[in-house]
């Protein structure tokens, strides 16, 4: 379905899509169906990626030509995002994109010694960290953000001035960050939840410029993203860039791409992701789905969506039979990022997870702070979420539902150093199993080799 925009003389081969079907041009913001108000999916013209970029294996070599290849040098192909325009968003105008080179993170391979005690021979972490502002949200900012640009540039009479979004800490600091890089163009508001976000995400927002509000509100998040909604609705010239709009799923769905592009365009058996909002578990799906009608894999993975015992909407929604959503009440975690009850983008998951072989994990407080600092002592900066996840492929493993031989792939959302505070904190309890705590040794040799010893 090519959409002929007359006024701009621009041609796009995507549109906005509700989950109820009505079909949507995108020549305005739109983050939920104006006639019915259910969530928004984009869609492709699926045809015309065929007609114009091959399938299978021709589909293949042209995204590993633009990445690895002379075509890597044009703008913006050097981005993890960008580079899979042709595939995500065919016909986005060049001139409207923005990037900060995000993507093409690193595809962690656990050390031997750990996945020897695991019992897994391959275990890799999906290192989405190492993007400019340190998390997975770098994926789908850059497309939303880009998306207010294209708007602002072709639809002036919008009146489009800037974003908003509600944050538990990264969607803040993405927004922020790729906001102000277009700061003559665009400001960025973001509400956080007062006292519930770590002071190195916090420091994120604040120094990149943008205009925070911290929410004092017994229900955190959750509160956060009401408010926001309401704050959109009543100043249309914000655009809104949580997950609930649909462009920002776009461009997370190229984190499943590049991790099947990396493991030489084979699936890997399980992909353990996990779950706050639910924007990342989407686009994951989405991508997947596509991949595979394109040829790019011939077989979709299972999922493990990991969620914290404090948040755990979805495993409990899974342990009624798939009959009871019943979101609960607010509770302090280490997994501060994910602490979310009611998950924005649950529509969505009930929609898709019928194309997969999908199970949701519980993982208890005690069990993500030992996680976590297992495997940083593997060399891996992943964060307390991250921990969710790789615990979740534990359980699976000691269980028996996932063997020695099978390719596991855990998306790390964002780097250790966001949440440094509470990782201090363990370490100096020294009951815990993986704590390593630092010693204190005067300032002689003396003392520093007695330090040693100890």
């Amino acid at each position: 379905m090519a959409l002929i925009m007359e006024k701009t003389n621009k041609t796009y081969h995507f549109y906005h899509r509700s989950l109820d079907g009505n079909k949507y041009q995108p020549d305005r913001f739109l983050y939920t169906d104006p006639q019915t108000g259910s969530l928004l999916q984009v869609e492709r013209d699926e045809d015309y990626i065929t007609s114009s970029f091959g399938h299978g294996k021709t589909l293949q070599d042209y995204f590993d030509n633009l990445r690895f290849g002379p075509k890597r040098r044009e703008y913006p192909n050097n981005s993890g995002v960008w580079l899979w325009r042709d595939f995500i968003l065919p016909g986005f105008p060049t001139e409207a994109i923005i990037s900060l080179n995000e993507g093409q993170t690193d595809q962690f391979e656990v050390p031997e010694w750990l996945a020897a005690e695991i019992g897994i021979k391959k275990l890799f972490i999906k290192m989405e960290g190492q993007s400019p502002s340190e998390s997975f949200k770098d994926r789908g900012m850059p497309v939303a953000i880009s998306d207010a640009l294209r708007l602002q540039m072709e639809y002036p009479e919008l009146g489009i001035k800037g974003v908003s979004c509600a944050s538990t800490g990264d969607t803040s600091a993405a927004a922020a960050i790729y906001a102000v890089y277009r700061r003559d163009k665009l400001s960025c508001t973001v509400l956080v939840p007062h006292k519930n976000i770590s002071p190195a995400q916090l420091f994120q927002a604040m120094a990149h410029g943008a205009k925070v509000i911290a929410i004092d509100h017994q229900d955190g998040f959750d509160a956060c993203m009401k408010i926001v909604q309401e704050f959109s609705a009543t100043h249309p010239e914000l655009v809104l860039v949580n997950s609930k709009n649909d462009m920002r799923l776009v461009g997370q769905e190229t984190i499943g791409l590049e991790i099947i592009q990396d493991l030489g365009w084979q699936a890997p058996d399980f992909i353990s992701i996990p779950v706050g909002n639910g924007g990342n578990l989407s686009a994951l799906m989405i991508g997947l789905l596509r991949a595979k009608k394109h040829g790019l894999i011939d077989k979709l993975p299972k999922i493990i969506g990991a969620q914290s015992a404090n948040s755990d909407t979805l495993v409990r929604w899974q342990e009624s039979g798939y009959n009871d959503y019943a979101p609960g009440l607010f509770t302090h975690s280490i997994a501060s990022a994910m602490n979310i009850n009611d998950p924005v983008s649950f529509p969505r998951i009930r929609n898709l997870m019928k194309d997969f072989d999908i199970k949701f994990v519980r993982v208890e407080e005690n069990k993500i702070k030992d996680t976590w600092a297992r495997f940083m002592k593997a060399g891996a900066n992943i964060c307390p979420q991250t921990s969710v996840a790789l615990d979740a492929v534990v359980q699976l493993k000691e269980k028996g539902e996932i063997k020695e031989d099978d390719v596991v792939v855990a998306i790390n959302t964002a780097s250790g150093i966001k949440f440094a505070e509470s990782g201090v904190t363990y370490h100096m309890e020294k009951d815990h199993e993986f704590s390593n705590p630092y010693v204190v040794a005067e300032g002689t040799l003396e003392s520093v080799e007695e330090a040693y010893k100890k």
